[in-house]
């Protein structure tokens, strides 16, 4: 329950980070614009207080019977006071060029309970016009109080003055109101927009609406198309993928396994990242490693090694090209084979016998073949390639990918068998990092490598060898 709570908070935590553009820009918004209005807008409102005192005459011995009688009729005086009457009054011994409602609408008749007192006050613009205005309302007041119950005694206990502070606005108090609740709007509106994301978000989403384990969680970067394990291997990137790789080998060992599959559910998700990314990584392992571009409707992996694309896997298969003649020897331990010019339809040349020759072939050949493929959804490509000696794993772009199109792509998966091992969420914003311990080492900088040629580097690694 502890757990699921600190979830939870960690959850809100992030929600806000996330969102803290946003909530400070409308939390400031509210604040200067209630700011402005307060000092530069509203026009200040005075109210100045009459006090007056309902009993006998002064000259007359008051008894305690009395006093009571005269408390229990301050409720008929303080309506008196509210009346049309008093109001029209007032209004007659003033030139405020009102009529009587819009007078009632600024007056106010309060009595305090257990004494003879009714207060009288009155609202404007101006200070001294406040005053006024409360003065003539208690003049009226006695004046018609004494008409209609002419046995008792109404005079004025204290006259108003002309109010020096405004009773609004309250600038101080509306610019804290305005803060509070542009605070809580926009907090309010950061969790609903949330709620209404129906993207995956975090390891949670993965498990609780793919029912599939988060193999690792890749931090967003500028530049995408970087093999960042390589020029910057301190990097929270670059440590990022080698805990992707432990938990990677990890699984396809368990299950005997040495090809994966590396897709994604639409384009623009980083699949291409990611396999070249851990494809450098499990290398510097000591294992021997072949990445293979079978995205031959649209192949980049040989943009990220700046290699040519001249000749590659459609060649291999098309032409019969051997395979140690135009592949790329990236170091000692990596290999890369890029897509090659096709015109031909890629489906049916993924799906042939001497594709799958080849792979077998190269399973033997390396520890580790690593296929980069088409999107799952948009294409069959990916679907052709899958065996169960073939292990699956599922790149979403966080924040980005619709839960509906996972579940899709999972689905196609699940129709042919595949050994889907889990998901890499991929283009996390580094904030949701906090805690996992990847900026422990500072941003190593590789060196910048030069553009090379499949020949180039093949001339280099033969004198390297001597």
């Amino acid at each position: 329950m502890e757990e699921e709570n600190h979830m939870k908070i960690k959850d809100f935590l992030i929600i806000i980070r996330k969102r803290i553009k946003l909530i400070m820009l409308i939390t400031a918004f509210a604040t200067i614009v209630t700011g402005i209005l307060s000092f530069y807008v509203l026009k200040p409102v005075y109210e100045a207080q009459c006090t007056v005192i309902v009993g006998k005459d002064s000259t007359e011995k008051i008894t305690e019977s009395e006093v009571t009688m005269y408390q229990d009729l301050i409720k008929t005086y303080s309506q008196i006071a509210k009346s049309r009457l008093v109001a029209e009054n007032a209004l007659g011994r003033l030139n405020l060029g009102v009529t009587w409602k819009e007078f009632m609408s600024n007056e106010d008749i309060t009595s305090e309970t257990g004494t003879q007192i009714v207060d009288t006050s009155y609202k404007n613009g101006n200070a001294e016009v406040a005053a006024q205005g409360a003065n003539a309302l208690s003049q009226a007041f006695i004046e018609e109080s004494q008409k209609l119950l002419s046995s008792g005694s109404v005079k004025i206990m204290d006259k108003a003055l002309d109010p020096e502070v405004p009773i609004k606005p309250n600038k101080k108090l509306n610019i804290a109101k305005a803060f509070i609740l542009g605070l809580i709007f926009s907090l309010s509106l950061a969790f609903f927009i949330d709620h209404l994301d129906n993207t995956i978000k975090s390891e949670e989403d993965v498990e609780r609406q793919l029912g599939l384990p988060t193999m690792g969680l890749i931090p967003k970067q500028k530049n995408m198309m970087n093999l960042i394990v390589e020029k910057q291997p301190k990097s929270q990137v670059a440590e990022a993928f080698k805990s992707m790789r432990t938990n990677l080998l990890f699984s396809l060992e368990n299950r005997g396994i040495n090809t994966l599959m590396v897709s994604s559910s639409s384009p623009n998700e980083g699949k291409t990242s990611v396999s070249t990314n851990i494809a450098f990584a499990i290398a510097k392992t000591g294992k021997r490693v072949l990445l293979v571009d079978c995205d031959l409707r649209k192949p980049s992996v040989h943009r990220y090694f700046n290699i040519s694309n001249s000749e590659g896997l459609a060649d291999v298969i098309l032409k019969e090209r051997k395979v140690e003649e135009i592949i790329a020897k990236i170091n000692d331990k990596l290999n890369v084979l890029t897509a090659g010019t096709l015109n031909y339809n890629s489906s049916e040349l993924l799906a042939s016998q001497k594709m799958k020759t080849f792979i077998k072939d190269m399973e033997k050949e390396y520890d580790y073949v690593i296929l980069d493929t088409p999107p799952i959804v948009a294409f069959a490509d990916a679907i052709i390639l899958v065996t169960d000696k073939v292990g699956v794993v599922l790149v979403i772009n966080c924040e980005q990918t619709k839960i509906e199109i996972c579940k899709k792509s999972k689905q196609l998966l699940a129709n042919v068998n595949a050994a889907l091992i889990g998901v890499v969420l991929n283009k996390v914003d580094k904030r949701a990092f906090v805690g996992y311990g990847y900026d422990y080492y500072s941003n190593g900088k590789g060196k910048k490598s030069g553009v090379k040629t499949k020949r180039e580097l093949k001339e280099s690694n033969k004198s390297e060898n001597v």
